[in-house]
C-alpha cells in the first residue's frame, strides 16, 4: 500500500475520526434534500480513507460515532419526533454504523477487489438491517430512500431491493479508493468500477425497455384538513373536498378514483346507508372508487372498492401501524379487483414503507396498487420518498390519494406522473393515464436474495481474512 505523495492524505491522526462525521453528514443531507441524492456517491470517501489510516480501536469507535452522529442526529431535529422514538433511533443507527465502521476497520479493507465488493456487501446488508431489525418506519428508514428522485437510475431495484443500490455506492467508492491508495492494483480496479457500472447500466436498460401494454386514466382526491374545506363527513364538506372532485375526475375519463386514508366514519356493512353515497356517486359517473375509511364498528382502518354497478365489491385492512396507532390488523392478503380488465389492488399508508405486501401483489402481476394515506408535515416528503420505490421494485403503478400529505400518480418505473403536495397547494385533484406493464419483477418473486448473497459473500471474506492473517 502507497500511503505517501500526497498531502490531503497527511492529516494529523487526531483528526481522521472527522472524517465519520463528514461521511455521516454526506449520506444524511440527500434524505433531507432528495435532489441531493447524487452526493451519496461520494460520501463514504472520507470513512475509507479514514479507515485505512486509523491504528487504535479507540479511534475507530469515534469514528463509527461520529458517523451515526452525523448521519442520524439532524434528522431528528428536522422530523421532530417524539423524544422516546427519537432516542431509541439515535440509539439504533449510531450502534449499527459502530458496528460496521468496526468491522470494515478489522476486516474490510480497500486493498483488493474482493475486499472493495465485501465493503460494498456490508453497506447493503446495513441498509436492510436499518429497516429489518427495528422496523419501526420501514424503508422510510432507508439511507438510499432519496434515490426515489432519480427512478431511472436505480431501476435495477426491480432485481435487488432497495440493498442493491447501497451496493453499488459501496463498492464503486471503495475501488475508487483503492485507484488512489494502491498504484499496483489501478488495472484492475477500474476493470471492476467499469465492470459496476456496466451490470448496473444493463440491468437499468433491461428493466426499462419493456413496452407497456395497455393504459388506465386514474385520479386521487386530496386535502388539507382546515375548518375553511369543512369535514369531509359532513354534507358541505363531502361535496366540496370529494364529490366534485369525482365528479370532475370522471368528467376528464378517470375510470378509477381514491380518497386518503380514514377520509370518512361508516359502519362496515355493504347494506348500510354509509355506502349509499358513494354507490350513488359510483353509479351516477360510471367511475370506480377506492374509499378510505375508518370502520366505526370494528375500527379497523380500511379501503373498499365500490364500482358503478356492483356497489361495494371487497375491502382491505391496513397490515402495518405506526407507533401511535393501536387498531386491528388486516392479514396482509392481496385484494384485487379488474377496473376495465386492468388488476387494481389496495394498501393503506404504512403498508408501503414494508415490501412484504408489496411483493404478493408483484407476484400476483397486479397492474396498479391504490394507496389511501394520512400523513404529517415534518414525515410526508420521507414517506413519499419510500412509496415510489414499491412501483420500481414490483412494477406497478401507484395512486396515492393523501390528507395532510402528498397526492400522486406513479407510472411503473417510478416516474411521478402528477403530485400535490396539499400542506403548499391545498385541496386538490391529481390524475394521469398510467401505463400498463404486465410483468412480474425478481424482487418480487424472490425478496431479498441479494441480502443473502450480500451476506454469504461477507462471511467467506472475513475467514479468508482471518485464516490468511
Amino acid at each position: 500500500m502507497n500511503r505517501g505523495g500526497r498531502p490531503w492524505l497527511r492529516w494529523d491522526r487526531q483528526t481522521w475520526p472527522v472524517a465519520g462525521l463528514v461521511s455521516g453528514l454526506l449520506l444524511m443531507m440527500p434524505t433531507a434534500f432528495p435532489v441531493a441524492a447524487p452526493l451519496q456517491t461520494v460520501a463514504f470517501v472520507p470513512l475509507l480513507l479514514a479507515l485505512e489510516r486509523i491504528e487504535r480501536w479507540r479511534r475507530c469507535l469515534l469514528t463509527g460515532l461520529l458517523l451515526g452522529v452525523g448521519f442520524v442526529a439532524p434528522q431528528i431535529l428536522i422530523l421532530q419526533l417524539p423524544p422516546a422514538i427519537s432516542l431509541i433511533l439515535i440509539g439504533y443507527f449510531v450502534t449499527l454504523l459502530m458496528l460496521v465502521v468496526v468491522v470494515s476497520w478489522r476486516w474490510v479493507r480497500a486493498t483488493s477487489v474482493r475486499g472493495c465488493l465485501a465493503f460494498g456487501a456490508l453497506v447493503a446488508m446495513l441498509d436492510w438491517a436499518t429497516t429489518a431489525i427495528l422496523p419501526m418506519w420501514g424503508t422510510a428508514q432507508s439511507f438510499v430512500r432519496c434515490w426515489s428522485s432519480y427512478p431511472r437510475a436505480i431501476a435495477f431495484t426491480s432485481v435487488t431491493g432497495m440493498p442493491g443500490v447501497m451496493f453499488v455506492l459501496g463498492a464503486s467508492q471503495s475501488l475508487a479508493v483503492m485507484l488512489v491508495l494502491n498504484r499496483r492494483r489501478r488495472g484492475v480496479g477500474l476493470a471492476a468500477v467499469v465492470g459496476v457500472v456496466a451490470v448496473v447500466g444493463a440491468v437499468d436498460g433491461a428493466a426499462l425497455a419493456r413496452e407497456p401494454v395497455g393504459s388506465l386514466k386514474v385520479a386521487a382526491v386530496g386535502w388539507e384538513f382546515d375548518r375553511e374545506h369543512g369535514d369531509p363527513g359532513h354534507a358541505r364538506g363531502f361535496g366540496r373536498l370529494y364529490a366534485e372532485p369525482v365528479a370532475e375526475a370522471a368528467r376528464q375519463g378517470a375510470r378509477l378514483v381514491v380518497s386518503p386514508e380514514t377520509a370518512f366514519a361508516i359502519y362496515d356493512d355493504p347494506e348500510h346507508e354509509g355506502f349509499a353515497r358513494f354507490a350513488e356517486l359510483a353509479r351516477r359517473h360510471n367511475v370506480y372508487l377506492a374509499v378510505g375509511y375508518l370502520n366505526v364498528r370494528g375500527g379497523g382502518n380500511r379501503v373498499a372498492f365500490i364500482g358503478p354497478t356492483q356497489g361495494v365489491m371487497t375491502g382491505y385492512t391496513k397490515v402495518h401501524m405506526t407507533p401511535f396507532e393501536n387498531s386491528p390488523k388486516g392479514d396482509g392478503e392481496p385484494v384485487v379487483i379488474s377496473v376495465d380488465g386492468v388488476c387494481v389492488g389496495a394498501m393503506i399508508c404504512h403498508d408501503d414503507n414494508y415490501t412484504d405486501i408489496s411483493r404478493r401483489y408483484g407476484r400476483e402481476g397486479t397492474d396498479v396498487v391504490v394507496i389511501p394515506t394520512n400523513d404529517w408535515q415534518r414525515v410526508r416528503r420521507a414517506h413519499f420518498q419510500s412509496t415510489i420505490h414499491r412501483a420500481i421494485e414490483s412494477h406497478f403503478a401507484i395512486v396515492r390519494a393523501a390528507s395532510d400529505g402528498i397526492s400522486a400518480i406513479i407510472a411503473p418505473d417510478g416516474r411521478v406522473l402528477d403530485v400535490c403536495d396539499h400542506f403548499r397547494d391545498g385541496r386538490g385533484l391529481v390524475m394521469a393515464e398510467i401505463p400498463i406493464c404486465g410483468v412480474r419483477t425478481i424482487y418480487s418473486r424472490f425478496g431479498d436474495w441479494f441480502v443473502v448473497v450480500c451476506g454469504v459473500f461477507l462471511v467467506v471474506h472475513v475467514l479468508w481474512r482471518k485464516r490468511h492473517e
